[in-house]
């Protein structure tokens, strides 16, 4: 017994010394481990090799560890490449993580659900946060233009506020919608709702096998936007605050108000010294020595912008949280504009037993927009030898000579009418998970969206004569419920199976009211008092729109090598009258070759994978009445009754069609995913086709009928292209990294055939032209152009040739197309396209130590647009006003022969002349950055600090003359006139700087 206790001592002693030595030998080692970007992670696993002693890194990425100098420490995370270091001397040790792509099995929303990236068999495109948090955004616009494939992104305003076009894989619809779907955190919302910095991804379904589940709202693809959650750890605060300065991209060439005045007297054909020129040369030479009135000076101006941003997310394994606030203030760079922005958003995540999870997403949201807008097309055509303001400082209401347009002095619209646009949003999703029974989970969620949007107006006694209050009101409700039963099983090794089942049901309310007050007494009320007008005009609407859905999906994995994905979705409508149910199937297939045998022995080869994919996709895009016949009223069918005027009635202005049923859209895709030398190199390349038939077309019957419109099925439109999207790691080295990603994008558009066999349709924009600038034409795009063919100007010795179309030398030249030697409505035709041929994006992310560069180059190219802007400002119809735009310097005269008509009738039209090449490279975002040194932070208290200047819209090349080619992108949302710049806002170049802070 005593020696065996004996032995035991000296076994202990052996023991604690040894114990002793080691602890003699170790240190204690501390660092922080962040990713390539500079991004902290948590959660890190550190291990001393060879053992199961370790640590974890903070919410804050930094770890503490003993180790002895011949320890090494293994730094391991999902996603990550796995990272050793020799201990040594070392106290300090920091690592930067990359990413393995050959690790990394990212999930992904795929709508309904998640899916791992590797097993995706669809056209989808992710855009993390990660690609766009180095830039200071204001709109979730702007994180999607250039960074996704096959998304064309137009910034068609550059108002605060300003309205983003986007447009996936190209228009469907001729007269219905072609606007995506948006579902954030599973709810059917508008992206307007959204704050960007509250973003963590984006997925964007392009073909008809992703968008198919969401049958007939997924038509025109679906953008799924996931908001930040909160994580397990300590609670996190940031902070984000930039401030910008704004300036118009590029300003026009405009005459000088000398060279206005000389320009006029030369259209009259007066000598300025003879009696009674428009203008004399005195006149002229004071005009050239003060400079006259410079109208893009009284319109334009510096703009700015602030932002205020702060988060504060955490949490427990049972709880996370997620609370976000965001201030935005604009002020335009065009006169009496501002827009302000306020969103708060809350989402909660708790565990309340091993099988049921709940969650709450609350948003709150208002938008402000303020001040009139000055009509810069017009404004910028006004006569500039006429001071804004008189002697005494009151308005100049007209031209002094009457040498400008009809319109009276564009500052007095624009300082002194009102408007006053507010929008609030209210947006509550909550969800329930229950997991049932082994492989078996129910998911419920159910939302409400509330929209309260008053516009109000008034037109004061000094701009209207007469006072004009405008009012409306709008309330909009939607509520969703959705309720998925999910069923996975991994049937053997190599064969797994999972099964959706989906029902759905959103119901959608609207009512508005519509009011207009004229003839006030006095504008001290406004729009605040109505009863101070003569005459009211009182308009209200309800409507009700109701969709149930069902779908069922299911997902095949054949030895993780083939994969199968199909679905059945049934959408029921309130919309249709007859023709309610709608069935959209859709079925895809990937071959994942990189996981053959003949493949997996090429170590050059990671990933190598083909999809191919099918379906069917519906449009319900029409208002809910646009099936019936309603009664009409109002004063231009009122009728006489015993002796004095009544309000008439009509049966309608439009007819029924109790047949109307869905316009569907068919797609194919083709594609391929490529992952060289450890995915250093991806490649993505996809081929479609997408066919919309039956058509909602709202088509204008003849006026014998009586109504005058109505909605029928006809007609079909045809979209092809392809996608590129390459990215590189182009350099991961010391302190050095160089990521690059390029996308390109292209997509034919053709109209196959119309209603009743017509061969086009008008479709008329608001440009002043007595001649549609657009039609839409079997054969063509929907935006087509036309217009006559300009073929300069009739020069001295074409005196017998002008005559015939009675013109002399100087005047505008167009071709005579079918030779009867006249200009007429038949020489019209088919003059360009607002189409692009391509568009692309390039995202440059470069790092070196705390430093990082991030920039966005984007472009388009092939695209025409009808520059109606410079058409005004060089007197298109100059026998209403005269030319102010640089180039009629260079008008035709008998000494100098140009092709700029002399403007000497009004015998310009619109032509070729007006019909630029839209084509651009737009340095669309620049960003510096720099983090603060960790160590300094430490002691005032801050996990980490990031400042930051960047530009937006640092430079456009491009041969276009307008304000910007990007601007120009429609005179409306409408997809038929895209392409024509008519009075639209300019873009900004915008100086913006900036910090992050995280405590």
């Amino acid at each position: 017994m005593n020696e065996r206790i004996l032995k035991k001592c000296i076994l202990l002693v052996i023991c604690f010394a040894s114990i002793l030595a080691s602890a003699q030998n170790s240190s204690t080692i501390t660092g922080v481990v962040k990713d390539t970007n500079g991004i902290v992670l948590p959660g890190v696993n550190v291990i001393l090799e060879g053992t199961n002693s370790g640590t974890a890194t903070d919410f804050d990425g930094n770890y503490t560890i003993n180790a002895s100098s011949k320890d090494i420490l293994v730094f391991s995370f999902l996603g990550y490449q796995t990272t050793k270091q020799v201990v040594g001397n070392n106290t300090t040790i920091d690592i930067i993580l990359e990413e393995d792509a050959a690790q990394l099995d990212a999930v992904v929303v795929v709508g309904y659900g998640t899916a791992k990236r590797s097993d995706l068999t669809g056209a989808l495109t992710s855009v993390s946060s990660k690609d766009f948090d180095k830039q200071p955004l204001s709109d979730v616009s702007q994180a999607l233009q250039g960074r996704a494939a096959g998304v064309q992104v137009s910034q068609t305003s550059g108002a605060p506020g300003g309205d983003f076009k986007i447009r996936i894989r190209g228009a469907n619809s001729i007269t219905g919608g072609n606007d995506p779907l948006y579902v954030v955190d599973g709810q059917f919302v508008s992206i307007s709702t959204v704050n960007v910095n509250d973003i963590q991804s984006m997925e964007v379904l392009k073909d008809a096998s992703a968008t198919a589940i969401y049958g007939t709202r997924g038509a025109n693809g679906v953008i799924l936007i996931t908001t930040k959650k909160g994580k397990p750890g300590k609670a996190k605060i940031s902070v984000d605050m930039f401030t910008g300065i704004s300036s118009v991209t590029q300003r026009l060439d405009l005459m000088s108000a000398a060279e206005f005045a000389e320009g006029v007297n030369f259209v009259e054909g007066v000598d300025p010294n003879q009696p009674n020129p428009f203008y004399t040369t005195e006149e002229i030479d004071a005009l050239r020595a003060s400079g006259g009135q410079d109208w893009q000076e009284r319109l334009l101006k510096t703009g700015y912008t602030n932002n205020f941003q702060i988060s504060a997310s955490g949490g427990s394994e049972k709880m996370d949280y997620y609370i976000s606030g965001n201030y935005y203030d604009a002020e335009s760079t065009v006169i009496n504009q501002d827009f302000k922005r306020l969103n708060l958003r809350s989402n909660f995540n708790a565990k309340l037993s091993d099988k049921i999870k709940v969650g709450l997403n609350f948003n709150l949201g208002q938008e402000e927009t303020n001040g009139f807008k000055a009509d810069i097309g017009r404004g910028l055509a006004w006569d500039p030898t006429t001071p804004a303001f008189n002697e005494d400082g009151d308005y100049n209401f007209n031209s002094i000579k009457n040498v400008a347009t009809s319109n009276t002095n564009p500052l007095v619209g624009a300082q002194n009418n009102i408007r006053e646009n507010t929008t609030d949003r209210l947006s509550v999703n909550g969800y329930f998970n229950w997991d049932v029974a082994k492989n078996l989970v129910l998911n419920s969620s159910l939302g409400l969206v509330r929209t309260e949007r008053d516009n109000n107006a008034y037109d004061p006694l000094i701009s209207s004569s007469i006072g004009v209050a405008f009012l409306e009101n709008t309330s909009i409700s939607n509520l969703f419920n959705t309720n998925r039963l999910t069923y996975s099983i991994d049937i053997n090794e190599n064969n797994s199976l999972k099964i959706d089942a989906v029902h759905e049901l959103v119901v959608n309310k609207s009512n508005s009211t519509d009011i207009t007050a004229s003839n006030f007494f006095t504008d001290v009320v406004t729009f605040k008092d109505l009863s101070a007008a003569n005459i009211q005009v009182v308009e209200n609407s309800e409507s009700n729109r109701d969709l149930e859905s069902f779908l069922g999906r299911i997902n095949y994995s054949l030895m993780d090598k083939y994969l199968l994905t199909a679905s059945l979705r049934a959408d029921g409508t309130s919309v249709f009258q007859k023709n309610k149910w709608g069935y959209f199937p859709s079925a895809s297939l990937a071959w994942k070759v990189s996981e053959e045998n003949f493949i997996k022995n090429i170590e050059t080869i990671n990933n190598l994978k083909f999809r191919v994919s099918y379906g069917k996709v519906g449009n319900q895009g029409i208002n809910p009445f646009g099936t019936r016949a309603r009664a009409v009223l109002g004063a231009d069918i009122n009728y006489p009754f015993d002796g004095s005027i009544t309000t008439g009635v009509a049966p309608s202005n439009r007819v029924s069609n109790p047949d109307l049923t869905w316009e569907t859209t068919e797609q194919i895709n083709v594609g391929a995913d490529l992952g060289l030398f450890n995915s250093a190199i991806t490649l993505s390349l996809d081929y479609y086709k997408k066919n919309t038939s039956d058509l909602l077309l709202d088509t204008q019957l003849p006026e014998f009928v009586g109504p005058t419109r109505k909605f029928v099925n006809a007609g079909e439109v045809e979209n092809k292209g392809f996608e590129i999207t390459l990215g590189t790691r182009i350099l991961r080295k010391d302190n050095w990294s160089i990521n690059s990603t390029l996308n390109l994008s292209s997509n034919k558009n053709k109209v196959l055939s119309l209603n009743d066999d017509v061969e086009f349709i008008e479709i008329g924009s608001n440009v002043d032209s007595p001649i549609s600038p657009t039609r839409v034409e079997v054969g063509l795009p929907i935006s087509t152009f036309r217009g006559y063919i300009f073929e300069g100007v009739y020069q001295i010795g074409e005196e017998a040739e002008a005559a015939l179309f009675n013109r002399v030398p100087g005047d505008a030249k167009y071709r005579d197309i079918n030779g009867d030697d006249a200009i007429t409505t038949d020489d019209i035709t088919k003059v360009g396209d607002g189409n692009p041929d391509f568009v692309w994006g390039w995202n440059w992310d470069v790092s070196y130590k705390n430093w990082n560069l991030n920039f966005l180059i984007t472009g388009s190219q092939g695209n025409d647009i009808y520059n109606f802007a410079r058409a005004r400002l060089m007197g298109l119809g100059a026998q209403q006003f005269h030319a102010v735009h640089g180039d009629y310097r260079n008008r035709w005269t008998p000494t100098n022969p140009s092709n700029i008509p002399s403007g000497t009738d009004g015998t310009q039209t619109i032509s070729t002349q007006f019909l630029e090449d839209g084509s651009y490279a737009s340095m669309k975002n620049i960003a510096l950055s720099y983090n603060i040194d960790a160590e300094f932070l430490k002691k005032i208290g801050c996990s980490n600090a990031r400042v930051y200047a960047s530009v937006e819209n640092l430079f456009v090349i491009t041969n276009y003359t307008g304000f910007d080619p990007e601007a120009s992108a429609s005179v409306s949302n409408q997809d038929a006139v895209v392409g024509i710049d008519f009075n639209t806002f300019p873009l900004n170049r915008t100086l913006t700087f900036g910090v992050n802070l995280s405590f």
